[in-house]
């Protein structure tokens, strides 16, 4: 869990909000503190609360890649269209 979230932080780059950003780093660290703590209702919870924000994180991930795919379908049409179509006519010799 902390690794996907770190990696879905870092994938982002700025397209997150530093207030996201902060909100992840801590959740991870609460995490971590949880674990050194071994305290197994600590840990549940803290564990929770980050797999939230990384689904809001994954989710943002999704609609970039969702976004960038669009644009991509966008400019291969407007190329299509942008293409000139010439009609030409042509004669078959018989040998």
């Amino acid at each position: 869990m902390i690794f996907a979230t770190e990696k879905a932080i870092k994938d982002l780059g700025d397209k997150v909000s530093d207030d996201d950003k902060k909100q992840a780093e801590d959740l991870i660290k609460e995490v971590k503190d949880a674990l050194e703590k071994d305290d197994v209702d600590e840990i549940n919870k803290a564990k929770d609360k980050l797999s939230e924000k990384a689904m809001e994180l994954g989710a943002k991930v999704y609609e970039e890649a969702n976004k960038k795919a669009q644009e991509q379908a966008n400019n291969s049409e407007e190329k299509k269209d942008d293409d000139e179509v010439v009609d030409a006519e042509y004669e078959e010799k018989n040998n």
